[in-house]
């Protein structure tokens, strides 16, 4: 657990992951210490996750989103993240539900909300969304994941609490 602004909880990140982000220059801000309601964005630009609240979800969210970054570069990270992303929308352990859920809905839409997938009209995946959503959907705990994608995610956070 790290300490990454004075209004944040703690959050799972490991120590090592939260070190090399600050050395790439990543900046946290929270507009309302007071809330907890949600809310944020990460300004690659700026290198600067904003948020609206103090909610834990919405930081780890934003900070999943600012370790991507750099990790989505290399084409083939990005391309294998997403094929484990079509593997967990197909999966039946239930220890899984709810990251095989998510990633249902990321590969299928959800027709009840309008929601079309992540899918952009010349077929390219939003998987920074996909990565970030899978980040704090599993609230930064890489064990909610199947092995085949949790080592996407085991660097950033802690995992049984080593470092």
């Amino acid at each position: 657990m790290v300490k990454v602004h004075a209004d944040l909880p703690p959050l799972p990140l490991r120590p090592r992951a939260w070190q090399w982000l600050q050395w790439y220059g990543v900046r946290v801000v929270v507009k309302d210490p007071h809330s907890a309601r949600g809310g944020g964005l990460w300004w690659p630009d700026k290198k600067l996750v904003e948020l609206e609240t103090a909610q834990e979800e919405a930081a780890i969210h934003e900070l999943a989103h600012a370790w991507w970054e750099e990790q989505r570069k290399n084409i083939s990270v990005r391309t294998t993240f997403s094929q484990m992303v079509r593997r967990l929308s197909a999966e039946t352990d239930p220890r899984y539900r709810r990251a095989a859920g998510l990633a249902y809905v990321y590969e299928h839409g959800d027709p009840n909300t309008g929601f079309k997938g992540m899918f952009q009209p010349d077929g390219t995946v939003i998987d920074w969304e996909q990565y970030a959503g899978l980040a704090s959907g599993v609230m930064g705990q890489p064990a909610l994941l199947p092995p085949y994608i949790r080592g996407f995610y085991t660097e950033l956070f802690d995992f049984n609490g080593e470092d």
